[in-house]
């Protein structure tokens, strides 16, 4: 047990203590004042050697104060030895991420989300190691600095949803380890979430997909990426990950386990999607496991970034894209804006990326009468709240388009169309997609949708007859 002093550092004595055999220095809140000598054997100033005085006194009983708890900590670890026949186990905080991603789960985590948890929690075993620097096991973390650590990040002006997030991983890794780690409480147990702002992203209209699937062309190494995600709803690491097995061309339909959620969902293979699947199922498989985009899935694994960047230079290129501060979307021909400003944040809000192509999906599904629960066996969403609040943003008049077609007699408005009738913007977007190997598919799907004469009797073609 001994004073020390950070010349140049700190302006506060500090004191070394001991206790079951393991060393901590600890901030004793006591001012170094008057004049410094060389060396703490030496004396100093009158001044100097009454905060000396002071500094001495506190580490002597701070070091009580620690023996007192040993002695509490030691009397409980031999009740429990006596009641189970094992000690109290710990877990050192430095061995805290590791922990967490050993944990036994009922599916593996993704690589992306396993990354960011195991930084959100170095971040946390960082700030208490510089806060509290005598603090070594799991078991010693507090509620109060849990609170702190809180508060040192809503310093930073992260937005609300970012700093939830933080919290509930957290409070999760805790819970997850509160046994192993020998924790009575949880210390982010009480520490509530905060509301903020909830921004959505704004879907693609028909015309809109049908002029970014255009552009797309011009970029082959993106193009079955964004493709797949107009047609198929799937986020963005499901796409690149699509294995070969999951597809059957001959039935028509996609099935896959979602990442995120572990929901099997089967979404059917529309035309423009057959012929981008049929082109990548022609080449021979690379290695198992036989990705139907092997390159997709190499570069979403090592670097997903760049994927995001050939995203935005197609939907630049289709005109969505951030005006300059100060200038409106009229200004500079901007089709909308692809990043909208946060009330509070530190980063700006994605309002149109590739996972607006799953908002996409869904408001165009439901806007045209398709049944919530069929959307729901696309998109794998385990609730209804989920896919109303967060996917489902029809425009203003697509909510009307569709309101009149279904309530005509409702509204008074006899003069609008069947709701069988073809929609001029679908009508264009499907033809637009035709290609060679998909324009009989499309073809069978429009003579479907037309309605059926009856007693008609089809017209004969040049150098045919038609049985009577």
């Amino acid at each position: 047990m001994s004073l020390e002093l950070r010349r140049n550092v700190s302006e506060w004595w500090y004191g070394r203590l001991q206790a079951n055999g393991r060393r901590y220095v600890k901030n004793l809140g006591i001012k170094v004042e008057g004049r410094i000598p060389p060396t703490l054997r030496e004396t100093g100033d009158i001044v100097f050697e009454r905060s000396r005085a002071k500094a001495q006194a506190a580490l002597e009983k701070a070091q009580a104060e620690l023996k007192r708890r040993s002695s509490a900590e030691e009397l409980v670890q031999t009740l429990h030895e006596i009641r189970t026949g094992s000690r109290v186990r710990s877990v050192p905080l430095d061995e805290l991420p590791a922990r967490w991603d050993g944990l036994l789960r009922r599916r593996p985590l993704s690589e992306a989300y396993r990354v960011q948890g195991i930084k959100r929690i170095e971040r946390f075993v960082a700030f208490v190691r510089k806060t509290s620097p005598g603090l070594h096991e799991m078991a010693q973390v507090q509620a109060s600095m849990a609170t702190a650590y809180c508060k040192m990040e809503l310093q930073r002006g992260i937005s609300a949803q970012t700093y939830n997030q933080i919290v509930i991983h957290l409070r999760s890794v805790f819970q997850l380890l509160r046994k192993e780690g020998g924790m009575a409480e949880n210390p982010f147990e009480d520490i509530p979430l905060r509301e903020g702002e909830t921004i959505f992203r704004k879907p693609f209209t028909v015309e809109e997909l049908a002029l970014i699937e255009k552009t797309a062309k011009d970029d082959p190494f993106i193009y079955p990426l964004i493709v797949t995600g107009m047609c198929t709803a799937m986020r963005r690491g499901d796409c690149c990950s699509l294995l070969r097995s999951a597809v059957d061309l001959k039935a028509g339909f996609v099935t896959v386990k979602t990442s995120k959620t572990g929901e099997t969902v089967q979404i059917p293979i529309f035309p423009l999607l057959r012929g981008v699947l049929e082109k990548a199922m022609a080449e021979p498989p690379v290695r198992p496991p036989f990705y139907v985009f092997p390159t997709l899935e190499a570069h979403y694994r090592i670097n997903a970034d760049h994927l995001t960047d050939r995203v935005r230079r197609v939907f630049k290129a289709a005109g969505f894209y951030n005006a300059n501060p100060g200038e409106s979307d009229e200004d500079t021909g901007s089709r909308g804006q692809v990043q909208q400003a946060r009330e509070h944040g530190v980063r700006r809000a994605s309002v149109r990326d590739f996972h607006s192509f799953r908002v996409s999906w869904v408001t165009v599904a439901l806007t045209a009468g398709v049944p919530l629960e069929i959307v729901q066996r696309v998109t794998g969403h385990r609730t209804t709240d989920i896919v109303l609040k967060h996917y489902f943003q029809p425009g203003k008049e697509d909510f009307r388009r569709t309101l009149a077609g279904k309530l005509p007699a409702l509204l008074g408005d006899h003069t609008q169309r069947a709701a069988d009738e073809f929609n001029l913007a679908d009508l264009r977007a499907k033809l637009t997609a035709m290609e060679d190997s998909t324009w009989r598919h499309i073809r069978d799907e429009l003579i479907g949708r037309l309605p059926v004469e009856k007693n008609v009797t089809p017209p004969a073609l040049p150098g045919r007859a038609f049985a009577a």
